[in-house]
């Protein structure tokens, strides 16, 4: 269905002015950037607001077009602020706007209709139908595809949809789903999904595999992919339909963005043109000397276990210069790796095979080539040789003249992309000479020189002396394209004129195209608005109740046993098949049971929706915009309840989502008590159902741990399912326990290994009006799940004081209990 209308374009990042300088000058298209709040790299340097306007002049003087991150999840409090930034970012120029809060995104399109919204890949987008939803619900103009989609589900994607779709090409990989990672929400409250990842996916872990440690040799990196490297892809991409390319890196140095540029630039152009690129052997070394933690295609290829995770190493090292041969008392010998060589100035790093230690290296201050494949290095004479030993790997970790060459690149800022201008020259013996001058966009602008044109005695005027004055175009983001004269006699121009006119034409030109980018307010207290479409809350006359989400037969069993405390039943089985059995034991017990759909859906995977659909539930848990549509068609007499993988985390999502047909919704975990008290004082809080008691879901992942370390296989159908016999939790440094379940999909989860519980607010829950509440279990057996479910059902009643059931539930459950992300006031 998707038409492409233009190339497609080469979109890469910047985190600072050196960095935008580089993608500029080495060819990108578009560069996205952020500024200092509202995205998702709050560790970049970012700009600030009062930066925004020079970054839009310095892009569009050089035909680039800029687009600004706003993809975090913005809660209550910050909604006026947001309001005014978007008018802001509007009324300055911004090309487009990156978005994830589908709040945000409708504000956006309330205030600034002109202004296009492109849903961030924080947004989950994996296949069309919820793509082609965000398209017709709020206004988006272009999708960020969810990284783990090969180009086989991306071409499908295009062809279902008309939405343009933008392909990460290069870069660091996220282990987990963006917008679906809460680790470093779980673990410190610093939550991804607002730019603070601390990125715990880069760590050591211990496999324990039924309850003892796998062997695993020297890997124990076992989250930390390799990056992406998509090059060889980019043709089948272009074929595929894909609008943009997107680079990978607000937080990496200018030295990597030229050197990506420069790839990408090289690797679309020779697409657009139908030749075959290879990647030259400098142009590969440059790429690993800015940034390398090892380059794999990622996902574009299709899922493989046995690559996406080395395991080995969980930072940067750089290019493989050789192995240490031997030691000799004037240095170390290394064999080289082919078309390597070192030279004085290098770094290098020796590998230990201990990456989060310290490890050994320095500058070569000496290197003496000993044949084609060995050389004898020195470092500075205090390094310490004698405990390197022979076959470790050395790393050249930085070269100098590689810097300094990409850092020309842009030193002066060229102009790329230029744009073709068409001249006209009409005019008449005795009178004025005009002259049009016209862009591709359609902007038009004349200039006069008041003459009188006079007959020429020799050299009359021409399109070749038009040509070679309008030719002079320099620094003008302009090239000369079409040249014509309209004089019907001979007529004489002096050059001098004709130079002054080209001057003053390229000026109005210009002042033309900087006045069109300011977008349109249409509706500046579009805020004010949208609240007053919201319900007003009513006070609640439910009495408290409880629903719990179970993972398998035996805790429905065990919750079913005390089924007068429970107004509901949500499973979330790993084997689907089981919901058809699940169904009929809860409606013996008149209970309401929902059933939950894969957390992530691909394309191809609407079998994996058929079981709920024979089993037909009371209700289904909604984890993905696919699944909202599909539920809704397929079993309209089903309840929907938006889960928390939708990350509502403020009312204007919350009534958007509401308005779209759920009943009810799971806020938010990435809000503390604060925030969370702020969403339930502006919204009807019967739309709520908080989770109380969780064993917080941290990666959820394509990556699956027990296909890459339990087997050889690369994927579900050559692993031998390993998942199916065994259970597996990832330790940590602190001798942490995290569990690790599949599902159907061959997606894994990793949890929190302590239980989050928010059995202290309770009472503070109940006077915002809440009555519902929700448990979910985790590996919690029979009489573990009634004890749990007598407790917060007491607690709830006014029957137990919440302050001393929580130091009674950190002495139930063996690890204790955590407050989590909430924090008390």
């Amino acid at each position: 269905m998707a038409v492409r209308s233009h190339p497609p374009e080469l979109l890469a990042p910047a985190g600072d002015w050196n960095a935008l300088r580089a993608a500029v000058a080495n060819g990108a298209d578009a560069v996205y950037f952020g500024l200092d709040r509202f995205n998702a790299r709050h560790r970049a340097t970012n700009f600030s607001h009062e930066d925004l306007p020079k970054v839009i002049r310095y892009l569009h003087d050089r035909n680039v077009k800029g687009f600004l991150t706003f993809n975090t999840l913005i809660f209550s409090d910050e909604l006026e602020d947001a309001a005014a930034y978007i008018r802001e970012v509007a009324e300055a120029g911004i090309d487009a706007l990156i978005v994830q809060d589908v709040g945000i995104a409708r504000l956006i399109h309330r205030i600034a209709p002109d202004l296009p919204i492109h849903a961030s890949t924080q947004m989950t987008l994996s296949e069309s139908r919820g793509i082609q939803f965000v398209r017709e619900k709020l206004f988006v103009q272009r999708a960020v595809m969810a990284r783990e989609l090969s180009i086989s589900d991306i071409r499908k994607i295009g062809q279902e949809t008309s939405v343009p779709l933008e392909v990460f090409i290069h870069g660091a990989l996220c282990v987990a789903y963006s917008g679906q990672c809460l680790t470093s929400e779980s673990l410190g409250g610093r939550s991804a999904n607002r730019g603070q990842c601390a990125q715990a996916c880069r760590l050591p872990y211990e496999m324990i595999v039924d309850g003892k440690s796998k062997e695993l040799g020297d890997r124990a990196y076992l989250l930390s992919p390799q990056d992406l490297a998509g090059y060889d892809q980019v043709a089948d991409l272009v074929d595929a339909g894909v609008a943009s390319f997107k680079i990978e890196g607000r937080l990496k140095s200018s030295h990597y963005v030229a050197a990506a540029t420069q790839t990408y630039r090289g690797a679309i152009d020779s697409a657009r043109e139908h030749k075959a690129f290879e990647l030259s052997q400098e142009a590969s070394h440059n790429l690993s000397l800015t940034y390398s933690r090892g380059f794999i295609p990622g996902f574009l290829e299709g899922v493989n276990h046995q690559q996406t995770v080395e395991g080995r190493v969980p930072k940067a090292r750089g290019l493989l210069l050789g192995r240490v041969s031997r030691q000799q008392r004037n240095g170390i010998i290394v064999r080289l790796e082919d078309s390597v060589s070192p030279k004085p100035g290098d770094g290098v790093v020796f590998d230990l095979g201990k990456p989060d230690q310290q490890e050994p290296g320095g500058r070569l201050w000496a290197v003496e080539a000993l044949g084609p494949n060995e050389a004898l290095i020195r470092l500075d004479v205090d390094f310490d040789s004698s405990k390197i030993p022979n076959g470790c790997r050395v790393w050249k970790t930085d070269d100098p003249v590689v810097k300094k060459e990409l850092e020309q690149s842009y030193q002066n800022d060229p102009i790329y992309h230029r744009v073709p201008v068409h001249v006209k020259a009409v005019g008449n013996v005795g009178g004025a000479l005009t002259i049009f001058l016209s862009d591709d966009t359609g902007l038009r602008v004349e200039v006069s020189w008041p003459g009188p044109l006079e007959v020429p005695r020799k050299h009359p005027f021409n399109g070749e002396l038009l040509r070679e004055q309008f030719d002079r175009l320099g620094d003008t983001p302009f090239q000369l394209g079409l040249v014509e004269i309209d004089c019907p006699q001979p007529v004489l121009v002096p050059k001098s004129i004709l130079n002054d006119l080209r001057r003053q034409a390229v000026q109005k030109l210009c002042e033309l195209r900087i006045a069109r980018e300011a977008k349109a307010i249409a509706e500046p207290e579009a805020l004010k608005t949208l609240r007053s479409e919201i319900p007003k809350a009513k006070p609640s006359t439910r009495p408290p109740s409880i629903t719990v989400l179970v993972r398998n037969l035996d805790q429905l069993a065990a919750v079913l046993e005390d089924a007068e405390s429970v107004s509901m039943v949500y499973c979330d089985f790993e084997d689907l098949r089981k919901y058809k059995e699940a169904v009929p034991l809860a409606r013996a017990r008149e209970i309401p049971i929902g059933l939950a759909p894969l957390r992530i859906q691909k394309p191809g995977e609407e079998g994996f929706l058929s079981p709920i659909l024979h089993a037909q539930p009371d209700a289904v848990l909604i984890r993905n915009l696919a699944a909202l549509l599909y539920f809704q068609e397929k079993l309209p007499s089903a309840r929907l309840i938006g889960d928390f993988s939708l990350n509502v985390a403020n009312e204007l999502t919350a009534a958007f989502f509401v308005k779209s047909g759920l009943e009810r919704l799971i806020p938010s975990f990435d809000l503390n008590w604060e925030q969370f008290q702020a969403l339930m004082r502006r919204v009807p809080v019967e739309w709520f159902e908080p989770v109380i008691h969780q064993h917080m879901p941290m990666f959820h992942m394509e990556h699956c741990v027990f296909a890459a370390f339990l087997s050889n296989g690369r994927d579900f159908r050559d692993c031998g399912r390993p998942c199916d016999d065994h259970k597996v939790e990832l330790r940590d440094r602190v001798n942490a326990d995290f569990p690790v379940i599949p599902d159907t999909g061959c997606r894994n989860t990793v949890y929190n290994s302590q239980a989050q519980s928010a059995i202290e607010y309770l009472p503070q829950m109940q006077a915002l009006g809440l009555s519902r509440f929700r448990i979910d279990l985790l590996r919690e057996r029979g009489t573990e799940v009634q004890s749990l479910l007598t407790t917060y059902r007491r607690v709830l009643a006014g029957q137990e004081d919440g302050k001393e059931t929580w130091k009674k539930l950190r002495v139930m459950n063996q690890l204790g209990v955590t407050r989590g992300t909430l924090k008390l006031v």
